[in-house]
Formats: structure tokens, sequence, C-alpha cells
């Protein structure tokens, strides 16, 4: 957990075709994402996630590298994010689309 949690709750480093979201989520821990453009169904290798996210991020900075190393390998979970085409009508008559 980095030392100044209790003055910085939300981080989002920014890299090209990938970036990493930290967040305090209370009683000392911390919860992160990590987004790396790839094809979609891929699998880790033998090696596991995390050495996989720790050649991904390799270079970046310390707050990035040191939240992946203090974090089990079962504790990481892989999801693949899918964008779509955006549409430019939100709405229809009495009905307009919401959501996150």
């Amino acid at each position: 957990v980095p030392a100044d949690i209790e003055s910085v709750g939300y981080r989002v480093f920014l890299g090209h075709k990938q970036y990493f979201v930290s967040s305090d989520v209370g009683a000392g821990k911390m919860q992160w994402y990590a987004f790396h453009k790839e094809p979609a169904g891929g699998v880790d290798g033998p090696e596991g996630k995390k050495e996989r996210l720790l050649k991904i991020f390799e270079g970046w900075c310390d707050n990035v590298v040191d939240l992946i190393l203090a974090t089990d390998e079962e504790a990481i979970l892989r999801r693949d994010i899918y964008d779509r085409t955006p549409i430019f009508t939100w709405g229809r008559g009495r009905v307009t689309l919401l959501g996150d």
C-alpha cells in the first residue's frame, strides 16, 4: 500500500495501448486494474498472470510495479473487455439509454 494512501485514493497511470488504475478500498487495502490491448480470448503462459503483468508493465513507475509485486498470484483475475462501435443516437421517443 502506498505511503500516501490517506491523501491520494485513486490513481490512473497511462501508457501506449495500456493503462493501470489503483484505488483505496479501505482498511489499508488497494484494488487495481491493469489494461493492455491485445486480441480477445488470450491465455496466460506457464509463468502465470503476475509474471506476465510484470513483463507488460516493465519500466513503469514504482507505484504500478510494487502493487503487482505485492499481489498474490491467486488474487489476479483476467477478464476480456470489448470496445464497441459508438452509437450516435442515445434516445428514441421517450426512451433514452443511460449507463456506464
